[in-house]
C-alpha cells in the first residue's frame, strides 16, 4: 500500500510538472486592452474557473441572464464586460417582480431613512446640474413616505442608495449578481419626472452599471471615452457640479448606443463610458415612451464595483510593492545563514520607486496634463486600471484559489502577468534597471509572491461581506413569510409582510459590509490620484 501511494504521488507530481512546463514554454503576450481579443484572453485563459467552481456558479449565471441580452454568461464576459455597452429587452414582467415604485413609501415607513446620511443615503438632485443636491432637502432630515410625489412635483430626481438592503426581491437578485461577478454590488433607485430634456448631463462612473427600467421611460446616449480605457474614481468626469457637453470630443467619442428604455429594458454601461439621459423626446420635447408617456421614470442602477473598492491591478501590485518597500517595525535577528525573510534595503528602495511609476502611468491619460506626468498615453496605464479578473476575486474556499504556485497553470499565468506589468511599467517610466528585477525565479519575485497573495486575499473582502449581508437580510425577511410563501401583488410583484421587515435591525445588517476594511490601501496617498504627478 505504501508503494502504491508513493507511485500515485509520483504520477501526480509528474503530470503537474508537465502541465507547469507546458504553460511556461508558451510565450505570453498580453493583447491590447482596447481589443476584444484582450477580454477573450482574460475570460478564457485567466478568468475561467475550475469546473467545480463554474458548476457552483451556474444558478447565479441563470439568474443574471436578463441582464445579458440573450448572450451566454461567457460570451458576455468575453465580448462586453468592461469594453462594450449592451442593450437587452427581456420584457417588463421580471422587472415588475423585482421592484415597484410604491415600495419606496413602505421603506420610508418601515425604517428611518435620512437624506445624505447612513446607508439609505437618500438625495434629491437638480436635473442637469452635474449631480448637485437640492439644498431644500437638508442633510440628516427624515425621508417622508411621500417623497416621490414631492420630488416629482418639484421637477427633481429622487435617488435612494443601497436598495438591496431594503427590498427582499432586489436583495435576492443582487446576491446572484455578486455570486456571478465575485464583486461588491450596490443597487440605487433613480426616479425622474417625465418631460426633462436633460435628466443627467454626460458623466462617467468608475464602475460598470446595469440599468433596469422599472417604470416610465428614459432616453440614453452612451459614449466611449476619447482617451484611456477605464478611469479612477476621484478623476471621473461630469459629477460634483461639472456639467459636460456631449459634443466635447476631447473627452468622449460619438455615441455607440442611443436608445429609449421602457419597462423591463436593460442597458449595460461599461466602466468609464460617458452616458447622458433625458425623459423627453429629443425632437419634440414631449414625454417619451408611447403608452407610458407622462409616467415618471423609475430605474434601478446595479453597480458592479472594482475601482471603487480598490480591486484593480494597480492597487494589487502597488499595495504589494508598498509592503515590500516598508521595513518591518522590529526586524527579527536571524542567523547569517538563514534565508531572507524581509526585503533588503536596495529592494525596498526599488519597490518604492516602482510604486511611484505605477501611479504616474495610471493617470497619464485621465486629464492630468502630460507636462506634469512626463508620460504620454500609456498602454500599461490601461492595464493597471483594469479590474482584477473574476476568478481571482472568487471567495476563499471556492476552487481554485489560484494562490499557490505549482501544478495549477492559471496560478502561474496570473503571476506571470503581474511580473510582466511590473517590467513594462518600469520600462515605460524609463527605469530599465527596475525592470530587470521582476522575472520568474528572481529573488525579488520570490519575496513578492506571499505579499501579493495576502493583498489579493484582502481585495476579496468586500464581495464576501456583501454576500453575508444579503444572506442575513434575506434570512430575517423570510421569517415573516407564510408557509405558502409571500403573496403576489396586483402588478406581478411579491408582497412581503411589513411586520417581518420592521423587526429587522437594518443598521446591524448594513454594518456587516463595514465590519472589515482590509481592502482599503494602508497608504493614504492611494486615495489622492490628482497628486500622482
Amino acid at each position: 500500500k505504501a508503494i502504491d501511494r508513493l507511485a500515485r504521488h509520483f504520477a501526480a507530481a509528474l503530470l503537474a510538472g508537465l502541465a507547469c512546463y507546458s504553460w511556461q514554454a508558451e510565450p505570453f503576450v498580453w493583447p491590447s486592452p482596447a481589443s476584444s481579443e484582450h477580454v477573450a484572453s482574460l475570460a478564457d485563459r485567466l478568468s475561467a474557473e475550475s469546473p467545480a467552481a463554474e458548476e457552483s456558479a451556474a444558478a447565479a449565471c441563470d439568474a443574471v441572464r436578463p441582464l445579458l441580452g440573450g448572450l451566454s454568461c461567457r460570451s458576455f464576459l468575453s465580448d462586453h464586460w468592461e469594453v462594450a455597452p449592451l442593450l437587452s429587452r427581456p420584457g417588463a414582467a421580471w422587472a415588475r417582480a423585482l421592484f415597484s415604485l410604491r415600495d419606496v413609501e413602505r421603506m420610508a415607513r418601515l425604517w428611518p431613512l435620512r437624506f445624505l446620511r447612513n446607508h439609505g443615503t437618500a438625495v434629491v438632485h437638480t436635473p442637469g446640474s452635474g449631480f448637485l443636491a437640492d439644498p431644500r432637502w437638508e442633510r440628516g432630515a427624515a425621508v417622508p413616505p411621500d417623497i416621490v410625489e414631492v420630488a416629482l412635483a418639484a421637477e427633481r430626481t429622487f435617488v435612494l442608495h443601497n436598495l438591496e438592503v431594503y427590498s427582499p426581491p432586489v436583495a435576492a437578485f443582487t446576491r446572484s449578481v455578486v455570486a456571478f461577478f465575485h464583486a461588491y454590488t450596490q443597487v440605487n433607485l433613480y426616479v425622474s419626472p417625465a418631460g426633462l430634456e436633460v435628466a443627467t448631463s454626460p458623466h462617467q462612473d468608475a464602475h460598470s452599471v446595469f440599468i433596469v427600467q422599472a417604470r416610465g421611460c428614459k432616453r440614453w446616449s452612451v459614449h466611449p471615452p476619447a482617451r484611456g480605457n477605464w478611469t479612477l474614481r476621484s478623476l471621473q468626469r461630469g459629477k460634483a457640479g461639472e456639467v459636460l457637453s456631449p459634443s466635447d470630443g476631447s473627452l468622449m467619442q460619438p455615441p455607440s448606443i442611443e436608445a429609449t428604455l421602457t419597462p423591463g429594458d436593460v442597458l449595460y454601461v461599461p466602466r468609464a463610458f460617458f452616458h447622458a439621459t433625458a425623459t423627453a423626446d429629443a425632437a419634440t420635447g414631449d414625454s417619451c415612451g408611447g403608452a407610458d408617456a407622462g409616467d415618471p421614470s423609475a430605474a434601478l442602477t446595479i453597480s458592479v464595483l472594482s475601482e471603487d473598492v480598490f480591486a484593480t491591478w494597480l492597487y494589487l501590485l502597488g499595495e504589494a510593492l508598498d509592503e515590500l518597500a516598508t521595513p518591518p517595525p522590529n526586524p527579527p535577528t536571524a542567523p547569517p545563514t538563514a534565508p531572507p525573510t524581509a526585503p533588503p534595503t536596495e529592494l525596498r528602495g526599488a519597490a518604492a520607486r516602482l510604486v511611484s511609476a505605477l501611479r504616474r502611468l495610471a493617470v497619464a491619460q485621465l486629464g492630468i496634463e502630460q507636462s506634469h506626468t512626463g508620460l504620454s498615453a500609456s498602454r500599461v496605464g490601461d492595464q493597471l486600471r483594469e479590474a482584477l479578473p473574476r476568478a481571482l476575486m472568487a471567495p476563499e474556499g471556492t476552487p481554485p484559489i489560484l494562490l499557490a504556485a505549482g501544478s495549477d497553470p492559471r496560478a502561474l499565468l496570473w503571476r506571470r502577468h503581474a511580473l510582466g506589468l511590473l517590467r513594462s511599467a518600469a520600462e515605460e517610466a524609463g527605469q530599465p534597471r527596475l525592470a530587470s528585477l521582476w522575472w520568474d525565479g528572481s529573488p525579488a519575485a520570490a519575496l513578492l509572491w506571499p505579499v501579493l497573495d495576502e493583498v489579493l486575499r484582502r481585495k476579496r473582502v468586500p464581495g464576501s461581506l456583501k454576500l453575508e449581508q444579503l444572506d442575513t437580510f434575506l434570512r430575517e425577511a423570510a421569517r415573516g413569510r407564510s408557509p405558502a410563501g409571500a403573496a403576489d401583488t396586483a402588478d406581478g410583484g411579491v408582497e412581503w409582510g411589513d411586520e417581518a421587515l420592521r423587526r429587522i435591525d437594518i443598521d446591524a445588517v448594513f454594518k456587516i459590509e463595514k465590519r472589515d476594511k482590509a481592502h482599503l490601501p494602508r497608504d493614504r496617498a492611494w486615495f489622492r490620484p490628482a497628486e500622482w504627478t
